[in-house]
């Protein structure tokens, strides 16, 4: 069995960009650090109900074709620049440009009369490289507001950006001319280099702050906004409204769906489980009271259904949540899946008052029990992750890794790995790396074959290939934790390769999971370095094709067979043989691995004998689909993976 040994004598969190970091942490594959998760339904708001009337408004209608500028900043509003850097905030109305950044105009209500923007890439596009970029610290202050009538108040306003390392983004109130100011974050719980909400580009989200302690009752009320310590990416913000708050409004700020390890140590939430490797799953949510009023009855439920039937239905004990209150509320049954099947857990924040602003008190996570997937990911990346982030440096043989621990033995056959983007004149291959506990070390078990870049497979793919057994390292052992990794080579010199493409490996945003879960390896200083907020899309698969129903039920094939499609993954076409023990219509339905249906055809008047039904890859997009052909005495459902 093929065993290199690769010493892990430096393991540090990597927070901020390009090479800054914290004090190094103890090696470890698991680590009881969590990341926080937000409530990812940020997108949308209902009508304003009961509360919420609006008694001042900004729309940024600040054109003026008599400026050189093509605007200017109206009466009682200021701009404040500490450091005389000139980065300011600033109104715009087209498309924000720089050198990350290619941004359309934000999706406001008042879209057509332009927005407030703060363009820190358009600004630092002249400076070459990143380490002569200009770190921002500019503040926009409004004119006073009378908010003396009104007993409480919302602040509700329209934004899209983002940001890099550590960078301070806040609300500030004050009510006695700037003396004291009330500090607000304005992040939503937005990790670095993401869009807020994880939107798409020049779509807003809209952000709500109780301001009532600083603002009700006050008749000279200011706010800042204020954005320092970034040199990267942009911020936009429109429609700025001061309203009365709601009376009754619940938020849920936060969810997590945990997998029992059996330890001390959080496991984070897992997409897809083989069967062998269940386990319980532990679920919470972080509510707040954001309304006027106590409320009666708060809980929270969480619901699971399989195949779209409901098999768990749990709430805490109802309790009074005053105004201003934030909780934790914790399901105290765990949930344990049985069967194969497709899942989903619907999250809720409830009270007995209905909602006035219902829409951000739910949530709802997919997963799915399997045969043979190992997946802490789901099949879209959020963002994107590269060694090259730290290009201060040839990146020949890096890794890209994600822990797995077993609950059970098992046999693993291949590893899968979503590729975001590459040069073609990259190569790879996957890697299965062992843990040794006892002097904190990896060492390689078993390797894929080097396979050269080609342009099937440049972006945005899912590409799985089988690992090179050797009779001993593919036999995983319960209790063991193994690393599945992504292994790049470029061969070009250091500026060819800094110019081009280069490569990088898709990135999972949208589920928990605990630090020390992903970490890459940088061969040319040979250190490890924990991925911080990236969740590495790497998947391991395992040899069990158990599941050939797919947890539904089915007759009795009765002499009718149908055989797995060939060749299975396939890049161009496949092909599904089935024999038919009497003539009969042949229904074939394909579904992807949520249980849509994306492809289906009846083929009519099939006789007895053997058939053949070709697929092509270009009808499916790149991943895991289940086919079920039915006819007057079968059913059968086989799983394909399309992988160009």
């Amino acid at each position: 069995m093929k065993h290199i040994t690769i010493s892990l004598f430096l393991l540090v969190w990597i927070g901020t960009a390009f090479g800054q970091t914290t004090k190094p942490a103890s090696l470890q594959p698991p680590s009881k650090d969590s990341r926080a998760i937000t409530v990812s339904d940020w997108k949308s708001q209902s009508p304003l109900k009961g509360g919420g009337d609006v008694f001042w408004t900004e729309e940024f209608n600040w054109a003026d074709a008599t400026s050189q500028l093509g605007w200017l900043l109206p009466a009682g509003w200021k701009l404040e620049d500490p450091g005389d850097i000139g980065y300011n905030w600033h109104w715009a109305i087209d498309t924000l440009k720089g050198v990350y950044t290619n941004e359309p105009p934000l999706s406001s209500t008042s879209a057509a009369n332009g927005f407030l923007a703060l363009n820190l890439d358009g600004y630092n596009k002249d400076l070459g490289n990143y380490v002569n970029y200009l770190a921002v610290n500019n503040s926009i202050v409004s004119p006073a507001i009378d908010c003396s009538g009104h007993s409480s108040v919302l602040v509700r306003l329209a934004q899209n950006f983002r940001y890099w390392s550590a960078a301070v983004m806040t609300f500030e109130v004050t009510n006695d001319k700037g003396v004291h100011w009330a500090s607000f974050d304005m992040k939503m719980g937005t990790l670095y280099s993401e869009r807020v909400g994880g939107i798409n580009a020049g779509e807003k989200v809209d952000l709500y702050l109780n301001i009532t302690d600083a603002a009700a009752g006050m008749p000279e009320v200011q706010f800042k906004i204020t954005w320092k310590d970034a040199r990267l990416y942009y911020w936009m913000i429109d429609d700025i409204t001061f309203m009365e708050g709601w009376n009754n409004d619940l938020q849920m700020l936060y969810y997590e769906a945990n997998y029992d390890n059996g330890t001390a140590d959080k496991e984070g939430f897992f997409y897809a489980v083989p069967k062998t490797q269940l386990s319980g799953y532990n679920m919470m949510a972080v509510v707040r009271n954001f309304g006027n009023s106590e409320q009666w009855g708060t809980h929270l439920n969480v619901k699971v259904d399989k195949n779209y039937q409901s098999v768990y239905d749990q709430s805490t004990t109802p309790y009074v949540m005053y105004n201003g209150l934030t909780d934790t509320f914790r399901i105290e049954q765990q949930f344990v899946p049985e069967e194969f099947g497709h899942y989903k857990m619907y999250f809720s924040a409830e009270m007995d008052n209905p909602d006035e602003i219902p829409s951000d008190n739910y949530s709802s996570i997919p997963f799915h029990v399997t045969d043979s997937l190992f997946s802490r990911c789901d099949d879209d990346p959020e963002v994107s992750f590269s060694t090259w982030g730290w290009y201060s440096y040839q990146h020949e043989g890096d890794l890209m890794g994600t822990w797995y621990t077993l609950k059970k033995d098992a046999e693993i056959n291949s590893i899968s790995c979503y590729i975001n983007n590459a040069d073609i004149r990259s190569s790879f291959r996957y890697v299965l790396l062992g843990y040794n506990a006892e002097d904190g070390t990896t060492y390689e078990l078993l390797g894929s074959e080097l396979m050269t870049m080609d342009s099937t497979i440049l972006k945005n793919h899912w590409v799985t290939m089988p690992l090179i057994k050797d009779g001993e390292g593919e036999f995983l052992l319960a209790g063991n934790s193994y690393m599945v990794c992504i292994e790049f080579w470029n061969n070009l010199d250091f500026q060819n390769a800094y110019d081009s493409p280069r490569y990088s490996i898709g990135s999972d945003r949208s589920n928990f999971y605990p630090s020390g879960k992903c970490w890459f390896y940088q061969t040319e200083i040979q250190a490890w370095w924990s991925s911080g907020n990236d969740l590495f899309m790497l998947r391991m698969n395992l040899n069990d094709h158990s599941n050939i129903i797919d947890g539904a039920a089915t007759d009795a094939l009765a002499g009718s067979t149908v055989l797995q499609n060939y060749p299975n993954p396939f890049t161009g076409e496949t092909n599904i043989s089935y024999k038919l023990s009497q003539s009969s219509d042949v229904q074939i339905d394909v579904r992807d691995i949520t249980g849509r249906l994306v492809w289906s055809q009846k083929l009519d008047n099939q006789t007895a004998g053997d058939h053949t039904i070709v697929l092509g890859a270009d009808s499916f997009q790149p991943g895991t689909y289940f086919y079920t052909l039915t006819g007057s005495d079968f059913s059968k459902t086989l799983r394909m993976t399309v992988s160009r």
